[in-house]
């Protein structure tokens, strides 16, 4: 991951969102919330379990997806990045099974 612009790369969480099979506003919505506790994101099942409530478009999430898809300073997108990263290599598998 490269230092942040101020912006997400789009490429990388359109490939990131297509490997996971949900889509890239749901997966936001699942960094914003693994960035809220950083201790429990490191745990791989906890880290799927929040992937899968993703996938859920209920009127909260879609609320969170808003506020985060909304302009955000430079250390939220550092923490989306740091995130990804740890989701990344972990995706190769599900996009193979």
């Amino acid at each position: 991951m490269n230092a942040p612009s101020g912006t997400l790369d789009e490429t990388q969480l359109a490939a990131l969102s297509q490997r996971l099979g949900i889509s890239a506003r749901q997966l936001l919505i699942a960094a914003a919330r693994l960035a809220e506790d950083p201790e429990r994101a490191a745990d791989p099942a906890y880290r799927d379990r929040v992937l899968e409530d993703a996938r859920d478009e209920s009127p909260p999430a879609e609320s969170a997806a808003r506020l985060l898809l909304t302009p955000v300073p430079d250390y939220a997108i550092n923490e989306v990045e740091r995130l990804f990263a740890g989701i990344w290599p972990g995706s190769a598998a599900r996009q193979d099974g």
